[in-house]
């Protein structure tokens, strides 16, 4: 049994989402949340979740409010083992390398294409490549400082 450790918000522990997520818990059953707390008891005391297909979303209640559908994907994250970032609402995929080496080629809804090329056996970091453009610029943060304001790059390199 999962002890769920994320934090609902006071202003949102009486919200009910309007139409509600289909949130898909097992091969057999997808849930429809419009209430956080519901959802966090539901998660606690039950033993039916299975990790290969928990937390996708097949329906996005597009009236709910956006801080709501935050906390519904740190929900997702948390126990799925993964980390959030940048959680305005938006949708969140989760990806599980299973290997020591791996890519994940990533195509925008405007058709740009990028790599990330995870590369812990090798190397000990991750290469990130903007394609069908010769250069690209990165910006670099530290929280809420900006210590590489603009660098224009082929291929940029996170160390593990």
């Amino acid at each position: 049994m999962k002890i769920i450790k994320t934090k609902i918000p006071k202003n949102l522990t009486d919200y009910y989402a309007p139409n509600g997520f289909y949130i898909v818990i097992n091969k057999h059953y997808t849930a429809t949340v419009r209430n956080l707390l519901d959802f966090v008891i539901y998660l606690n005391t039950r033993d039916d979740i299975d990790m290969d297909v928990f937390g996708e979303i097949t329906n996005v209640d597009q009236e709910s409010r956006s801080d709501f559908q935050s906390v519904i994907y740190e929900l997702i994250a948390e126990v799925k083992g993964f980390a959030t970032f940048s959680n305005g609402g938006n949708k969140h995929k989760f990806i599980e390398c299973t290997d020591g080496v791996e890519t994940i080629s990533i195509k925008t809804k405007n058709g740009k294409q990028l790599t990330i090329c995870v590369m812990e056996d090798y190397g000990n970091c991750i290469d990130i490549k903007l394609h069908k453009q010769d250069k690209f610029n990165i910006i670099g943060f530290d929280e809420g400082r900006t210590p590489v304001p603009n660098t224009e790059v082929t291929l940029t390199t996170i160390l593990l």
